[in-house]
């Protein structure tokens, strides 16, 4: 099968569960609005989103998967069977433990997470009751992770992909039931979101239990996993691996932290910058978790295998998928940046100026885009050997030139500082794996082809949306009615689209048959 499937597959259910998050946050703050229940609420999910999104890019992926690979070509379907089973009953040790532990401590835990609170009881209740109903959520990630891990080990990526979906349907179908329940004070509403939230891990979890039995191995864990001599030591192994494959598959969502701390320092930057970074998440969760999840598998086996040609054909197809996605999605983010935020947000406090502030950050952002996918493509080099020192290493590289980007910019552009080091970072990051993979990482010739084909595919979509951005101008005044002004930057997204695909065939870059899904 070819890779442009599984990535679009993928891709697309990450796209929908962005998009379908983007939808969620509107409806909460419609719902809670910015007050006290509120931020007990954003304060209750902080540890429990930041667990999901580093697992959602392949924390425990990146430890798991390559050792499966390893195991299965040694001593067959069952030695990766047994292990599977062992990391199973030890994940769930681990997150009994993790859970019992946070809800005994969850007021020392808020107290530290959200110091501002303590002064204010009523809120600071609000957030450990929260956070005590919350937290379980981390146990279910867990387990959910390696679930997904275990059915994207036999390329089965599809229920793995969709069922963070669930989480974001459930949530919206229980806020338009509440809004509609005019009556119901902030504070139920609240618990009734975070009973929710804990439901759908639940139903999730439920969800993938049945799609790993389907693959073959076991959803729940083993009694004889708990056998007296232990847990096995490629388990254990494993479990020791996941912290740094967290802090790997998660460097995009460091950078955009630290940005988040030097853009609190100036009046609405961190509000700027968030909002930014929401649009600039729709490209990138699309090809960077479909790059970070399907590559792994795919370049392990290849690798134990000894194939040469069938790694030099993924690294080809990773390559030709993300410039023909990529350079366009960063051209369009970057010359359509006022238009997009003009009509999705300024109205009601969202003012012209902060509409012209958010587009400034989109605008740098874009120009990151390539750099964070081009590190999804690379990194599998070095996950499928088990090598994660260079990559954390190189991490922790990028985060300090980050900072010290910011450092050396602010007195020039105060308000831009903190998205330019993350575009600095980024792109530092990705070059030095470049240069540390230059040995392995390897081309032909119709991948560069085709990547020059991209190219100049992007350049006249570009060029066609500064000519027919100019001739729309009149329909994106904000002065005009949102229908008016959504309806025109439709039609100048569809039109690039159109020009892009059309040259993009022309070109001869662009083989619809590699997205057929083989019988």
């Amino acid at each position: 099968m070819s890779l442009a499937v599984p990535f679009t597959i993928v891709g697309s259910a990450t796209l929908l569960s962005r998009v379908t998050g983007f939808v969620r946050d509107i409806l909460v703050a419609a719902l809670l609005g910015t007050g006290a229940v509120a931020e007990a609420y954003v304060a209750a999910f902080l540890l429990p989103n930041l667990v999901r999104r580093m697992m959602s890019e392949g924390g425990l992926h990146a430890a798991v998967v390559p050792r499966l690979a390893r195991l299965e070509q040694e001593g067959g379907p069952k030695a990766a069977r047994a292990f599977a089973d062992d990391l199973l009953a030890m994940l769930s040790v681990v997150a009994i433990v993790v859970v019992l532990v946070a809800e005994i401590f969850m007021p020392q835990i808020m107290s530290v997470l959200a110091h501002g609170f303590v002064n204010d009881p009523p809120k600071f209740a609000n957030a450990v009751l929260f956070g005590r109903i919350a937290f379980p959520f981390v146990g279910f990630t867990l387990v959910l992770a390696l679930y997904a891990a275990l059915l994207n080990s036999v390329e089965r990526y599809a229920a793995a992909a969709l069922v963070p979906v669930v989480l974001n349907l459930l949530l919206i179908g229980v806020m338009v039931a509440l809004l509609v329940a005019t009556d119901i004070s902030q504070r139920r509403a609240g618990l009734f979101l975070v009973i929710t939230i804990l439901a759908a891990g639940a139903i999730q979890l439920v969800l993938l239990a049945v799609s790993v039995s389907r693959s073959g191995f076991s959803p729940f864990p083993r009694l004889s996993s708990f056998r007296s001599g232990g847990f096995s030591p490629d388990a254990r192994a494993v479990l020791l691996l996941t912290l740094p494959g967290m802090l790997i598959a998660g460097s995009g969502h460091i950078h955009l932290v630290l940005a988040s701390q030097f853009a609190s320092l100036t009046p609405r930057g961190l509000a700027s910058l968030y909002f930014a970074d929401r649009l600039f998440q729709l490209p990138l969760g699309f090809a960077a978790s479909a790059m970070g999840i399907v590559l792994l598998p795919r370049i392990s086996r290849a690798l134990r295998a000894g194939d040469e040609a069938a790694l030099n054909a993924a690294r080809g197809e990773s390559f030709h998928f993300a410039a023909l996605l990529i350079l366009p999605a960063a051209t369009a983010l970057y010359l359509l940046a006022g238009p997009i935020i003009s009509v999705l947000f300024e109205r009601g406090a969202f003012s012209a100026a902060d509409s012209q502030a958010t587009s400034a950050n989109l605008r740098i952002l874009a120009l990151a885009l390539p750099a964070f996918v081009l590190a999804k493509i690379i990194l599998p080099e070095f996950l499928a050997e088990e090598r994660m020192r260079v990559p954390l290493f190189a991490a922790f590289l990028a985060c300090l030139v980050n900072v010290a980007s910011v450092l050396g910019l602010r007195a020039t552009s105060e308000t831009l500082a903190p998205v330019m080091g993350v575009a600095i970072g980024a792109w530092f990051y990705a070059s030095l794996l470049m240069v540390l993979a230059r040995n392995r990482l390897r081309l032909g010739i119709a991948a560069l082809r085709g990547l020059l084909g991209a190219m100049f595919a992007t350049i006249g979509m570009g060029i066609a949306l500064v000519v027919l951005t100019g001739w729309m101008t009149p329909w994106l005044d904000p002065s005009q009615g949102f229908l008016i002004k959504g309806s025109a930057l439709i039609a100048l997204c569809l039109l690039g689209l159109g020009t892009h695909l059309g040259l993009a065939r022309l070109l001869g870059v662009l083989d619809l048959k590699r997205f057929r899904i083989e019988p």
